[in-house]
């Protein structure tokens, strides 16, 4: 590189780099010694040599002054901070080395005490409740619309009315003075895992009086400040000032990791100071940080953040741009195929998005209307909802607009399974639909591989090759769930036939549709589970009963069941949903779904789900007195006396 262009280089990364040419003999931490101490065995020789001597070089200690201090935000650290604040709209930027989960979690350490109001969406990423857990608060949730495509459903601009927050603050059991009380953070996530992206400055507007500081969870929307199309629909927008009207702080938590250019981990944590009274002190939020930040950063993944930064100050609208154009070409492909198909009578997958011949980057177009039968979501005109043409959602056959189910199904997790064994991994699935990210570094070759994977697929399908083709392993590792003879057709068939007998589309489309009740506040469950005051019981015996953990599945993260929220003590979505998924475990070994929070046991030859729930015992005692403003508390029926 030529001088004139590493004078142009970020500071951080400026500073690293000049700092691990000197090749400096360390006597402090990290114990490998710039690698030296690698050379000591052939698996360590192997890594240096994967990794190269430069990884080395650059992973260094707190103790060098030159590169200045993470942790204090000073020197060429904090430079590279600043300068990232200017790019991405926000006053006040940290970079935070271990993901948006920890990032969320710094905003509420820096906001939150015991007992405070804390408004959340309900499918909210598991970090949220983490930090709700730790912080003592109590949550009030926004409950999401439903999806007829499984799919995770947005939040009304009716759950954000000042009636409606009301309501819900009157109706919890956990606020003492409700009359009072007012809402100390608000969480929303921006945009939803499946590309639903919200009128940032609407809602804005709408909470301003209604809470202290709002938090939009932009983990997959670190892009947006970038292109005219995301205008006004992310958190570090521009303030539209009007007479009259305020906005409240606004953080935003961005994983520059999953959409932009940064290594894995990195994200970023912006602030902007509102127009009203209510004003955070940023040294509030440097100590919050310190209580989550490693004394030992990684100084790669540091500056991967500080060069992410800088490519999308010189080039992040060409990037985006770029990317949109290949998503929505994709798209477009993908749309031409399936009328292609359609006319000769057979199938194809179908993109979720606005029915249009031509959808080009007008964000009108890819507005989800009220009466639209393709969203498969109940809108409304001031919800004012967008998808994001990036995230790439296609249906497979099987479920229709209002969530039925059609006598003929492929379900999501076969085609998976098919694209893997062609190195093709898609972010997430649902039952019939898989999820794709269209990243700027996403390329025209690489969307191509994808098309014609897709096509391999059918052409599998309507063949009916044997799984010992397709699936050759799967084949030979349980036999007798999938015969010899038996075919990628013929198993499409028969797991959509158990899937359409559990009317598991119904039940996915109501999961949020009425919520659990909330026997006891969050932290209180848990810490039934650190004084041993907890049992696992099977899935078939959770009934009634008060759950520890919270439940997910993963990806994307997002609980069905928070900590303290009892099942149902008959029936229900969530308990559906479970036995329903413990059941195609058993049934259909190798598509098994991933949950956080469930221990599966195995035994008699079977899968069995066991949940953590809190003991039925008569004297049981939860530490009730750790804060004086506590509010008095209600043992949960049935599971025993709570005592002081």
């Amino acid at each position: 590189m030529k001088l004139e262009e590493e004078e142009k280089l970020p500071p951080f990364y400026k500073a690293l780099k000049k700092y691990a040419r000197k090749k400096a003999a360390l006597w402090s931490t990290p114990g490998h010694a710039s690698g030296r101490g690698m050379q000591a065995t052939a698996a360590g020789r192997d890594f240096y040599d994967f990794y190269g001597r430069n990884l080395f070089l650059s992973d260094l200690s707190s103790s060098v002054a030159e590169t200045g201090s993470i942790l204090e935000h000073e020197g060429p650290a904090g430079e590279a901070e600043r300068q990232a604040a200017e790019v991405f709209g926000a006053q006040t930027t940290f970079f935070v080395l271990n993901g948006t989960s920890t990032a969320n979690k710094i905003v509420f350490f820096s906001t939150v005490a015991p007992n405070d109001v804390v408004l959340v969406d309900r499918n909210c990423h598991k970090s949220v409740m983490h930090a709700i857990i730790m912080n003592e608060a109590i949550p009030v949730y926004l409950r999401p619309k439903p999806s007829s495509y499984g799919l995770l459903g947005p939040i009304g601009m009716e759950e954000m009315t000042k009636e409606a927050v009301r309501a819900k603050i009157t109706a919890s059991k956990w606020v003492r003075n409700k009359k009072a009380a007012k809402v100390q953070l608000a969480v929303l996530t921006n945009s939803t895992y499946d590309g639903v992206i919200y009128n940032a400055d609407k809602i804005k507007a709408l909470l301003a009086d209604q809470t202290h500081f709002l938090l939009f969870d932009e983990a997959w929307f670190a892009y947006a400040a970038f292109h005219p199309f995301y205008d006004g629909r992310y958190a570090m927008s521009p303030f539209q000032k009007k007479r009259g009207v305020h906005m409240p702080a606004v953080f935003a938590t961005q994983s520059t990791h999953k959409m932009l250019l940064a290594f894995s981990q990195g994200s970023m944590l912006h602030f902007k100071q509102g127009t009203g009274k209510q004003e955070l002190d940023p040294q509030g939020l440097v100590e919050a940080n310190l209580m989550h930040a490693s004394t030992s950063p990684f100084y790669p993944l540091f500056a991967s953040l500080d060069v992410s930064a800088r490519i999308m100050k010189d080039r992040g609208y060409e990037l985006i741009n770029k990317a949109l154009d290949e998503a929505i070409r994709f798209r477009h492909v993908v749309r031409l195929a399936g009328e292609r198909y359609r006319k000769n009578g057979t199938w194809w997958f179908t993109p979720w998005q606005p029915p249009r011949k031509r959808l080009e980057k007008d964000p009108l177009q890819w507005k989800m209307q009220p009466d639209a039968k393709w969203t498969g979501t109940p809108v409304k005109p001031e919800d004012d909802l967008l998808l994001d043409p990036l995230k790439v959602t296609l249906l497979t056959p099987g479920v229709r607009e209002d969530a039925s189910m059609e006598e003929e199904g492929i379900p999501a997790a076969v085609v998976r399974k098919f694209l893997e064994s062609k190195n093709i991994v898609p972010e997430k699935i649902g039952f019939y639909n898989l999820l794709f990210l269209f990243a700027p570094g996403v390329s025209m070759d690489r969307s191509r591989e994808l098309l014609e994977a897709l096509h391999s697929f059918k052409t599998a399908y309507d063949e009916n090759m044997p799984l010992k083709e397709v699936f050759p392993a799967l084949q030979k590792a349980y036999p007798e769930f999938y015969p010899e003879q038996e075919g990628l057709k013929d198993l499409c068939r028969r797991l959509h036939t158990f899937l359409k007998g559990k009317q598991i589309m119904k039940t996915v489309s109501s999961l949020y549709s009425t919520l659990p009740e909330q026997a006891l506040l969050p932290h209180k469950a848990y810490y039934g589970l650190v004084e041993g005051k907890t049992e696992y019981v099977p899935l078939a015996e959770a009934a009634g009963r008060v759950s520890v953990f919270m439940i997910l599945p993963y990806p994307p993260g997002v609980p069905l069941i928070m900590p303290g929220e009892r099942f149902p003590q008959q029936g229900g979505e969530i308990l559906s949903f479970l036995q329903a998924s413990q059941e195609l475990d058993n049934l259909f070994p190798g598509f098994e779904t991933e949950f956080h929070g469930i221990k599966k046991v195995y035994a008699n030859g079977r899968t069995i789900y066991m949940i953590n729930c809190l003991k039925k015992i008569k004297d049981i005692s939860f530490r009730m007195d750790r804060h004086p403003s506590a509010p008095p508390e209600e043992p949960p029926e049935g599971e025993g006396k709570t005592a002081n």
